[in-house]
């Protein structure tokens, strides 16, 4: 008697715990994932090939446009740590050139989900409130210059400070700047 008790709860238990599985599975609340590849073959996806390459950083000094050419880390799968590591190294570049008055670094870079365009976030405005709105044209320009005769396929830039438009009274930065430039 006693043992038909057990296996009567044992299996009513058994039924219940099947049963609540199988709603949790239909109802997505537990998933079962089985691999259908390798380890070697997803580690081997997602590697990323990182190269050195010459790059041209192009700024506006003294009433010219000047070009400098240095080596920086290139990945064309990666393009906003690309984008990163360039525009860094372009605001290195002005920084030593003495065309801006305070340093700006960049927070970080993000692709649209497209990978047409790109926010560049900066820790502070490049600005000057006494910047002639020709100066700041021209930085935006060789801004653009530098990433468009490097090759990085983007269309649009918009640029951010502390993740949030840049405000200017001059230029309007709401919208995105073509990659294209404005000058020819």
């Amino acid at each position: 008697m006693n043992n038909g008790w057990i296996y009567w709860s044992i299996t009513c238990l058994s039924v219940a715990l099947f049963s609540f599985c199988y709603f949790a599975y239909n109802h997505r609340w537990i998933i079962i994932h089985f691999p259908k590849k390798s380890y070697q073959a997803d580690l081997q996806k997602h590697t990323v090939q990182i190269t050195k390459k010459r790059v041209t950083r192009v700024y506006w000094n003294n009433d010219a446009w000047h070009n400098e050419e240095t080596e920086l880390l290139w990945s064309d799968d990666d393009k906003a740590n690309t984008l990163l590591h360039l525009i860094t190294s372009w605001l290195a570049l002005l920084d030593e050139e003495k065309v801006m008055e305070k340093k700006v670094s960049v927070q970080s870079v993000v692709l649209s989900l497209s990978g047409a365009d790109a926010y560049i976030s900066f820790d502070r405005n490049p600005f000057t409130k006494n910047q002639s709105t020709y100066s700041k044209l021209l930085w935006v320009e060789g801004l653009l210059k530098t990433v468009r005769e490097n090759g990085v396929k983007v269309q649009a830039i918009y640029f951010l400070v502390h993740h949030q438009p840049l405000t200017d009274f001059h230029l309007d930065f709401s919208n995105p700047w073509s990659i294209n430039g404005f000058l020819g």
